[in-house]
Protein backbone atom coordinates (compact mmCIF):
# COMPACT_ATOMS: atom_id res chain seq x y z
CA UNK A 1 0.00 0.00 0.00
CA UNK A 2 2.65 2.39 0.75
CA UNK A 3 4.57 1.40 -2.40
CA UNK A 4 1.31 2.48 -4.23
CA UNK A 5 0.28 5.77 -2.36
CA UNK A 6 4.04 6.92 -2.77
CA UNK A 7 4.59 6.72 -6.23
CA UNK A 8 1.17 8.01 -6.51
CA UNK A 9 2.34 10.65 -5.04
CA UNK A 10 5.94 11.18 -7.19
CA UNK A 11 3.32 11.07 -10.57
CA UNK A 12 0.93 14.02 -9.33
CA UNK A 13 4.42 16.25 -8.03
CA UNK A 14 5.30 15.67 -11.44
CA UNK A 15 2.59 18.74 -12.53
CA UNK A 16 2.72 22.43 -11.82
CA UNK A 17 0.06 23.94 -9.73
CA UNK A 18 -1.28 20.75 -8.20
CA UNK A 19 -3.46 23.10 -5.55
CA UNK A 20 -4.44 25.39 -7.47
CA UNK A 21 -5.50 22.80 -10.03
CA UNK A 22 -9.41 21.38 -10.96
CA UNK A 23 -9.39 17.72 -11.81
CA UNK A 24 -11.84 15.54 -13.85
CA UNK A 25 -11.38 11.84 -12.78
CA UNK A 26 -13.17 9.25 -15.43
CA UNK A 27 -14.74 6.78 -13.17
CA UNK A 28 -16.46 3.38 -14.27
CA UNK A 29 -17.11 1.80 -11.22
CA UNK A 30 -14.57 -0.27 -11.38
CA UNK A 31 -11.61 -1.39 -9.43
CA UNK A 32 -9.24 0.99 -10.92
CA UNK A 33 -10.81 3.95 -10.92
CA UNK A 34 -12.24 3.67 -7.59
CA UNK A 35 -8.82 3.35 -6.27
CA UNK A 36 -7.89 6.49 -8.35
CA UNK A 37 -10.54 8.10 -6.33
CA UNK A 38 -9.94 7.13 -3.24
CA UNK A 39 -5.99 8.10 -3.93
CA UNK A 40 -7.52 11.62 -4.79
CA UNK A 41 -9.35 11.84 -1.57
CA UNK A 42 -6.55 10.94 0.58
CA UNK A 43 -4.05 14.11 -1.58
CA UNK A 44 -7.35 15.93 -0.74
CA UNK A 45 -6.94 17.16 -4.23
CA UNK A 46 -10.18 18.87 -5.85
CA UNK A 47 -11.67 16.83 -8.15
CA UNK A 48 -14.97 15.48 -9.84
CA UNK A 49 -16.23 12.59 -11.10
CA UNK A 50 -17.58 11.75 -14.78
CA UNK A 51 -19.21 8.13 -15.63
CA UNK A 52 -20.48 7.38 -18.93
CA UNK A 53 -23.28 4.91 -19.24
CA UNK A 54 -23.28 3.35 -22.35
CA UNK A 55 -26.18 0.81 -21.94
CA UNK A 56 -24.37 -2.45 -23.18
CA UNK A 57 -24.53 -4.15 -20.30
CA UNK A 58 -28.39 -3.66 -19.53
CA UNK A 59 -29.51 -3.34 -15.70
CA UNK A 60 -25.67 -3.44 -14.90
CA UNK A 61 -24.88 -0.29 -16.72
CA UNK A 62 -27.38 1.62 -14.61
CA UNK A 63 -26.21 -0.07 -11.51
CA UNK A 64 -23.00 1.05 -12.31
CA UNK A 65 -23.82 4.57 -12.69
CA UNK A 66 -25.97 4.18 -9.42
CA UNK A 67 -22.26 3.03 -7.44
CA UNK A 68 -20.99 5.57 -9.22
CA UNK A 69 -22.84 8.60 -7.88
CA UNK A 70 -24.25 6.89 -4.20
CA UNK A 71 -19.95 7.05 -3.73
CA UNK A 72 -19.75 10.74 -4.78
CA UNK A 73 -22.74 11.66 -2.32
CA UNK A 74 -20.79 9.94 0.06
CA UNK A 75 -17.55 11.76 -0.16
CA UNK A 76 -19.46 14.86 -1.06
CA UNK A 77 -18.33 14.78 -5.03
CA UNK A 78 -19.65 16.42 -8.02
CA UNK A 79 -21.16 14.30 -10.12
CA UNK A 80 -21.40 14.17 -13.29
CA UNK A 81 -23.32 11.29 -15.55
CA UNK A 82 -24.25 10.65 -19.32
CA UNK A 83 -26.02 7.95 -21.19
CA UNK A 84 -24.96 6.88 -24.38
CA UNK A 85 -26.25 4.96 -27.30
CA UNK A 86 -23.46 3.66 -28.69
CA UNK A 87 -25.17 1.68 -31.02
CA UNK A 88 -27.18 4.14 -33.07
CA UNK A 89 -23.26 6.06 -33.40
CA UNK A 90 -21.86 3.02 -34.61
CA UNK A 91 -24.27 3.26 -37.59
CA UNK A 92 -23.15 6.70 -38.66
CA UNK A 93 -19.94 5.50 -39.53
CA UNK A 94 -17.05 2.29 -39.46
CA UNK A 95 -16.72 2.31 -35.90
CA UNK A 96 -16.94 -0.58 -33.90
CA UNK A 97 -17.98 -0.95 -29.98
CA UNK A 98 -15.40 -0.07 -28.41
CA UNK A 99 -13.87 3.08 -30.60
CA UNK A 100 -17.77 4.12 -30.65
CA UNK A 101 -17.61 4.21 -26.98
CA UNK A 102 -14.22 5.50 -26.65
CA UNK A 103 -15.42 9.07 -29.34
CA UNK A 104 -18.36 9.18 -27.78
CA UNK A 105 -16.77 9.75 -23.56
CA UNK A 106 -13.57 12.28 -24.84
CA UNK A 107 -15.79 14.73 -26.42
CA UNK A 108 -18.36 14.20 -23.36
CA UNK A 109 -15.37 15.01 -21.15
CA UNK A 110 -13.77 18.13 -23.42
CA UNK A 111 -17.20 19.68 -23.08
CA UNK A 112 -17.83 19.08 -19.28
CA UNK A 113 -14.05 20.62 -19.01
CA UNK A 114 -14.72 23.48 -21.33
CA UNK A 115 -18.04 24.27 -19.19
CA UNK A 116 -16.46 23.58 -15.71
CA UNK A 117 -13.06 25.00 -15.97
CA UNK A 118 -11.18 21.87 -15.35
CA UNK A 119 -7.52 21.64 -15.94
CA UNK A 120 -7.25 17.86 -16.34
CA UNK A 121 -8.72 15.12 -17.25
CA UNK A 122 -7.69 12.14 -15.21
CA UNK A 123 -7.79 8.35 -16.39
CA UNK A 124 -7.15 5.03 -14.54
CA UNK A 125 -4.86 3.50 -17.07
CA UNK A 126 -2.32 1.38 -15.52
CA UNK A 127 1.30 -0.51 -16.33
CA UNK A 128 -0.97 -3.67 -17.40
CA UNK A 129 -3.22 -1.71 -19.74
CA UNK A 130 0.58 -0.27 -20.86
CA UNK A 131 1.66 -3.94 -22.02
CA UNK A 132 -1.92 -4.51 -23.96
CA UNK A 133 -1.41 -1.51 -25.77
CA UNK A 134 1.80 -2.43 -26.51
CA UNK A 135 1.22 -6.08 -27.91
CA UNK A 136 -1.81 -4.89 -29.91
CA UNK A 137 0.68 -2.30 -31.61
CA UNK A 138 3.38 -4.70 -31.74
CA UNK A 139 0.75 -7.23 -33.43
CA UNK A 140 -0.13 -3.73 -35.93
CA UNK A 141 3.06 -3.30 -37.11
CA UNK A 142 3.95 -0.29 -35.19
CA UNK A 143 6.55 2.18 -35.05
CA UNK A 144 8.50 3.33 -31.79
CA UNK A 145 5.21 5.50 -31.32
CA UNK A 146 3.27 2.62 -30.72
CA UNK A 147 6.20 0.84 -28.57
CA UNK A 148 6.62 3.32 -26.06
CA UNK A 149 3.56 2.67 -23.46
CA UNK A 150 1.10 4.66 -21.90
CA UNK A 151 2.51 7.94 -21.34
CA UNK A 152 2.07 10.11 -17.70
CA UNK A 153 1.01 12.78 -19.78
CA UNK A 154 -0.80 13.99 -23.00
CA UNK A 155 -2.27 17.25 -23.35
CA UNK A 156 -4.72 17.90 -20.85
CA UNK A 157 -5.17 14.22 -19.89
CA UNK A 158 -2.88 12.80 -17.23
CA UNK A 159 -2.68 8.74 -16.08
CA UNK A 160 -1.33 8.77 -12.62
CA UNK A 161 -1.21 5.13 -12.03
CA UNK A 162 0.29 4.22 -15.85
CA UNK A 163 3.58 2.71 -14.25
CA UNK A 164 1.50 0.84 -11.12
CA UNK A 165 0.87 -2.83 -11.89
CA UNK A 166 -2.63 -4.40 -11.56
CA UNK A 167 -1.41 -6.36 -8.45
CA UNK A 168 -0.82 -3.57 -6.84
CA UNK A 169 -4.06 -1.96 -7.43
CA UNK A 170 -5.60 -5.08 -6.16
CA UNK A 171 -3.61 -5.16 -3.08
CA UNK A 172 -4.09 -1.60 -2.00
CA UNK A 173 -7.94 -2.10 -2.92
CA UNK A 174 -8.01 -5.02 -0.51
CA UNK A 175 -5.96 -3.48 2.47
CA UNK A 176 -7.99 -0.01 2.02
CA UNK A 177 -11.59 -2.16 1.48
CA UNK A 178 -12.52 -0.15 -1.24
CA UNK A 179 -15.74 -1.88 -2.68
CA UNK A 180 -16.12 -1.75 -6.58
CA UNK A 181 -18.05 -2.89 -9.32
CA UNK A 182 -17.22 -5.88 -11.69
CA UNK A 183 -17.25 -5.43 -15.37
CA UNK A 184 -18.07 -9.10 -15.97
CA UNK A 185 -17.46 -8.28 -19.93
CA UNK A 186 -13.80 -8.18 -19.19
CA UNK A 187 -13.74 -12.12 -18.68
CA UNK A 188 -14.96 -13.09 -22.30
CA UNK A 189 -12.89 -13.12 -25.19
CA UNK A 190 -14.54 -10.44 -27.28
CA UNK A 191 -12.13 -8.27 -27.92
CA UNK A 192 -8.59 -8.17 -28.63
CA UNK A 193 -7.51 -6.62 -25.63
CA UNK A 194 -9.40 -8.71 -23.57
CA UNK A 195 -7.68 -12.11 -25.18
CA UNK A 196 -4.40 -10.83 -24.69
CA UNK A 197 -5.54 -9.74 -21.11
CA UNK A 198 -6.99 -13.28 -20.35
CA UNK A 199 -4.73 -15.59 -23.06
CA UNK A 200 -0.97 -13.98 -23.66
CA UNK A 201 -0.01 -12.02 -20.43
CA UNK A 202 -0.28 -15.07 -18.43
CA UNK A 203 1.71 -16.92 -20.25
CA UNK A 204 4.57 -14.46 -20.61
CA UNK A 205 4.09 -14.09 -16.67
CA UNK A 206 4.35 -18.05 -16.75
CA UNK A 207 7.74 -17.65 -18.85
CA UNK A 208 9.48 -15.24 -16.73
CA UNK A 209 7.48 -14.19 -13.25
CA UNK A 210 9.68 -10.53 -13.26
CA UNK A 211 8.08 -10.13 -16.64
CA UNK A 212 5.51 -7.22 -15.92
CA UNK A 213 8.97 -5.36 -14.25
CA UNK A 214 11.02 -6.23 -17.08
CA UNK A 215 8.27 -4.54 -19.37
CA UNK A 216 8.48 -1.52 -17.56
CA UNK A 217 12.47 -1.01 -17.59
CA UNK A 218 11.97 -1.42 -21.02
CA UNK A 219 9.26 1.11 -21.98
CA UNK A 220 11.46 3.48 -19.98
CA UNK A 221 14.41 2.55 -22.34
CA UNK A 222 12.57 2.99 -25.79
CA UNK A 223 11.35 6.06 -24.47
CA UNK A 224 14.63 7.54 -24.25
CA UNK A 225 15.81 6.07 -27.58
CA UNK A 226 12.28 7.89 -28.97
CA UNK A 227 13.67 11.23 -27.11
CA UNK A 228 17.02 10.53 -28.77
CA UNK A 229 15.37 10.03 -32.25
CA UNK A 230 12.77 13.26 -32.10
CA UNK A 231 15.92 14.94 -31.11
CA UNK A 232 17.88 13.92 -34.19
CA UNK A 233 15.13 14.73 -36.54
CA UNK A 234 14.07 17.96 -34.99
CA UNK A 235 17.92 19.13 -35.64
CA UNK A 236 17.25 17.55 -39.52
CA UNK A 237 14.28 19.31 -39.81
CA UNK A 238 15.83 22.97 -38.73
CA UNK A 239 18.40 22.49 -41.59
CA UNK A 240 15.93 21.28 -44.20
CA UNK A 241 12.87 23.11 -43.66
CA UNK A 242 13.32 26.84 -45.27
CA UNK A 243 10.82 29.30 -44.33
CA UNK A 244 9.21 31.37 -46.95
CA UNK A 245 6.45 33.73 -45.73
CA UNK A 246 4.16 31.70 -43.99
CA UNK A 247 5.37 28.43 -45.67
CA UNK A 248 8.13 25.84 -45.71
CA UNK A 249 9.73 24.67 -48.27
CA UNK A 250 11.65 21.48 -48.41
CA UNK A 251 14.19 20.46 -51.23
CA UNK A 252 13.09 17.03 -53.27
CA UNK A 253 16.66 15.99 -53.69
CA UNK A 254 17.96 16.16 -50.48
CA UNK A 255 14.46 14.19 -48.91
CA UNK A 256 15.80 11.52 -51.24
CA UNK A 257 19.10 11.29 -50.18
CA UNK A 258 17.99 10.39 -46.51
CA UNK A 259 18.30 6.71 -45.34
CA UNK A 260 16.28 5.21 -43.90
CA UNK A 261 14.45 7.14 -46.78
CA UNK A 262 10.40 5.96 -45.65
CA UNK A 263 11.30 6.20 -41.91
CA UNK A 264 12.97 9.53 -42.54
CA UNK A 265 9.91 10.57 -44.28
CA UNK A 266 7.40 9.75 -41.21
CA UNK A 267 9.65 11.47 -38.69
CA UNK A 268 9.60 14.70 -40.73
CA UNK A 269 6.17 15.06 -41.83
CA UNK A 270 4.11 13.09 -38.96
CA UNK A 271 4.13 15.51 -36.61
CA UNK A 272 2.04 17.75 -39.33
CA UNK A 273 -0.25 14.82 -39.86
CA UNK A 274 1.14 13.27 -42.92
CA UNK A 275 1.08 9.70 -41.72
CA UNK A 276 1.90 7.61 -45.37
CA UNK A 277 5.34 8.10 -46.46
CA UNK A 278 4.69 6.19 -50.06
CA UNK A 279 1.94 9.00 -50.06
CA UNK A 280 4.82 11.63 -49.74
CA UNK A 281 7.16 9.16 -52.29
CA UNK A 282 4.86 9.66 -54.96
CA UNK A 283 4.29 13.25 -54.40
CA UNK A 284 7.63 14.08 -55.11
CA UNK A 285 7.16 12.40 -58.72
CA UNK A 286 4.19 14.02 -59.24
CA UNK A 287 2.79 16.48 -61.72
CA UNK A 288 3.56 20.54 -60.74
CA UNK A 289 0.97 21.74 -58.52
CA UNK A 290 0.17 17.85 -56.94
CA UNK A 291 -0.55 18.10 -53.55
CA UNK A 292 -1.89 15.80 -50.17
CA UNK A 293 -3.86 17.53 -47.17
CA UNK A 294 -3.57 16.12 -43.82
CA UNK A 295 -5.96 18.01 -41.38
CA UNK A 296 -4.05 20.95 -40.75
CA UNK A 297 -1.51 20.94 -43.40
CA UNK A 298 -1.06 21.26 -47.36
CA UNK A 299 1.86 19.52 -49.05
CA UNK A 300 2.26 20.76 -52.57
CA UNK A 301 4.71 19.15 -55.54
CA UNK A 302 6.56 22.91 -56.67
CA UNK A 303 9.18 22.20 -59.06
CA UNK A 304 12.05 20.94 -56.94
CA UNK A 305 10.64 20.99 -53.87
CA UNK A 306 8.02 20.32 -51.45
CA UNK A 307 5.75 23.45 -49.97
CA UNK A 308 3.85 22.78 -46.31
CA UNK A 309 0.92 25.21 -46.08
CA UNK A 310 -1.19 25.53 -43.16
CA UNK A 311 -4.64 24.88 -44.51
CA UNK A 312 -6.38 28.24 -45.65
CA UNK A 313 -9.90 29.51 -43.89
CA UNK A 314 -10.36 32.09 -46.46
CA UNK A 315 -13.16 31.48 -49.42
CA UNK A 316 -12.06 31.57 -53.11
CA UNK A 317 -15.04 33.81 -53.40
CA UNK A 318 -15.02 36.00 -50.83
CA UNK A 319 -14.37 39.65 -51.29
CA UNK A 320 -13.62 42.89 -48.95
CA UNK A 321 -14.75 46.28 -49.84
CA UNK A 322 -11.86 48.73 -49.55
CA UNK A 323 -12.69 52.50 -48.57
CA UNK A 324 -10.76 55.61 -49.13
CA UNK A 325 -9.06 56.91 -46.07
CA UNK A 326 -9.51 53.26 -44.04
CA UNK A 327 -7.01 50.71 -43.07
CA UNK A 328 -7.97 47.05 -43.41
CA UNK A 329 -6.30 44.57 -42.30
CA UNK A 330 -8.17 41.33 -43.47
CA UNK A 331 -7.75 39.76 -45.63
CA UNK A 332 -4.03 41.86 -45.67
CA UNK A 333 -3.23 45.39 -44.21
CA UNK A 334 -4.06 47.68 -46.92
CA UNK A 335 -4.87 51.40 -46.74
CA UNK A 336 -6.39 53.64 -49.90
CA UNK A 337 -5.87 57.83 -49.79
CA UNK A 338 -7.00 60.12 -52.51
CA UNK A 339 -4.87 63.57 -53.10
CA UNK A 340 -3.91 65.50 -55.36
CA UNK A 341 -0.16 65.03 -54.60
CA UNK A 342 1.82 61.94 -55.28
CA UNK A 343 2.75 60.21 -51.83
CA UNK A 344 6.36 59.09 -52.90
CA UNK A 345 6.49 56.86 -49.53
CA UNK A 346 3.58 54.74 -50.80
CA UNK A 347 3.41 51.32 -52.07
CA UNK A 348 2.07 51.84 -55.51
CA UNK A 349 0.45 55.24 -56.63
CA UNK A 350 -2.22 55.28 -59.75
CA UNK A 351 -4.48 57.73 -61.40
CA UNK A 352 -7.37 58.02 -59.98
CA UNK A 353 -9.86 59.68 -62.77
CA UNK A 354 -8.54 56.43 -64.69
CA UNK A 355 -10.64 53.75 -61.65
CA UNK A 356 -14.15 53.20 -61.30
CA UNK A 357 -14.81 53.11 -57.84
CA UNK A 358 -15.44 51.28 -55.08
CA UNK A 359 -12.60 48.87 -55.41
CA UNK A 360 -12.46 45.84 -53.93
CA UNK A 361 -9.75 42.78 -52.95
CA UNK A 362 -10.48 39.45 -54.51
CA UNK A 363 -8.74 36.13 -55.26
CA UNK A 364 -8.06 35.45 -58.95
CA UNK A 365 -10.73 33.77 -60.92
CA UNK A 366 -10.74 31.69 -64.08
CA UNK A 367 -10.11 33.81 -67.42
CA UNK A 368 -8.51 36.92 -65.30
CA UNK A 369 -6.74 39.28 -67.74
CA UNK A 370 -3.99 41.72 -66.87
CA UNK A 371 -2.06 44.31 -68.70
CA UNK A 372 0.98 44.58 -66.58
CA UNK A 373 2.74 47.67 -65.74
CA UNK A 374 5.87 48.21 -68.18
CA UNK A 375 4.29 45.67 -70.70
CA UNK A 376 2.20 46.09 -74.20
CA UNK A 377 -0.60 44.63 -74.29
CA UNK A 378 -2.69 42.32 -72.15
CA UNK A 379 -1.34 39.11 -70.59
CA UNK A 380 -3.74 36.38 -69.00
CA UNK A 381 -3.33 36.31 -65.03
CA UNK A 382 -2.61 32.42 -65.39
CA UNK A 383 0.01 33.15 -67.70
CA UNK A 384 1.61 35.85 -65.70
CA UNK A 385 1.87 34.25 -62.64
CA UNK A 386 3.45 30.88 -64.67
CA UNK A 387 5.85 33.73 -65.85
CA UNK A 388 6.69 34.76 -62.77
CA UNK A 389 7.50 31.54 -61.03
CA UNK A 390 4.79 31.64 -58.86
CA UNK A 391 4.38 28.60 -56.88
CA UNK A 392 0.27 27.23 -56.51
CA UNK A 393 0.74 29.11 -52.96
CA UNK A 394 1.82 32.12 -54.21
CA UNK A 395 -1.28 31.91 -56.26
CA UNK A 396 -3.95 30.95 -54.20
CA UNK A 397 -2.11 33.76 -51.71
CA UNK A 398 -2.49 36.78 -54.14
CA UNK A 399 -5.06 39.30 -53.48
CA UNK A 400 -6.05 41.51 -56.19
CA UNK A 401 -7.21 44.89 -55.99
CA UNK A 402 -10.21 45.75 -58.48
CA UNK A 403 -12.40 48.19 -59.46
CA UNK A 404 -16.29 48.50 -59.92
CA UNK A 405 -15.85 47.44 -63.62
CA UNK A 406 -14.02 44.09 -61.66
CA UNK A 407 -10.60 45.22 -63.75
CA UNK A 408 -7.61 44.10 -62.27
CA UNK A 409 -5.80 47.50 -60.77
CA UNK A 410 -2.74 45.30 -59.18
CA UNK A 411 -1.71 42.29 -58.29
CA UNK A 412 -0.89 43.45 -54.36
CA UNK A 413 2.89 43.48 -53.61
CA UNK A 414 3.76 42.67 -57.22
CA UNK A 415 2.33 44.39 -60.10
CA UNK A 416 0.13 47.35 -60.93
CA UNK A 417 -2.45 47.67 -63.86
CA UNK A 418 -0.22 49.57 -67.11
CA UNK A 419 -4.06 50.96 -67.49
CA UNK A 420 -4.20 53.06 -64.00
CA UNK A 421 -0.59 54.02 -64.24
CA UNK A 422 0.02 57.93 -63.58
CA UNK A 423 1.27 59.86 -66.39
CA UNK A 424 2.85 63.54 -66.89
CA UNK A 425 -1.52 64.22 -67.04
CA UNK A 426 -2.36 62.85 -63.58
CA UNK A 427 -3.82 65.18 -61.50
CA UNK A 428 -5.73 63.10 -59.03
CA UNK A 429 -3.84 60.43 -57.27
CA UNK A 430 -4.81 57.29 -55.67
CA UNK A 431 -1.43 56.26 -53.02
CA UNK A 432 -1.88 53.06 -52.17
CA UNK A 433 -0.37 51.66 -48.63
CA UNK A 434 0.46 48.17 -48.20
CA UNK A 435 1.43 48.08 -43.95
Amino acid sequence: MEFLLSEFKNNINRLSKISQSKFLIAVSGGIDSMVLCDLFLKLKLNFSVAHCNFQLRGNDSDLDEEFVRNYCIQNQIKFHSKTFNVKEYKQSGNHSTQMAARDLRYAWFKKLMQENQFNLLVTAHHLNDSLETFLINLSRGSGINGLTGIQFQQNEIIRPLYNISKKSILEYAGLNQIRWREDVSNATDDYIRNKIRNQIVPVLNEIHPEFLANFSKSIQILKDEKTIIQNQFENLSDELFISAKNNYSVSIQKLKELQPFNSSLFHLFSKFGFMHPLEIERLMDANEGSEINSNEYRLIKNRGELILSRQTKIKESEEFIVEDGKLIQKPLNLRLSKSEVRDFSASETLDVEKISFPLRLRKAKTGDVFFPFGMRGSKKLSKFFKDEKFSKIDKEDSWLLVDDEDRIVYVTGIRIDDRFKITENTHKFLNIYLC
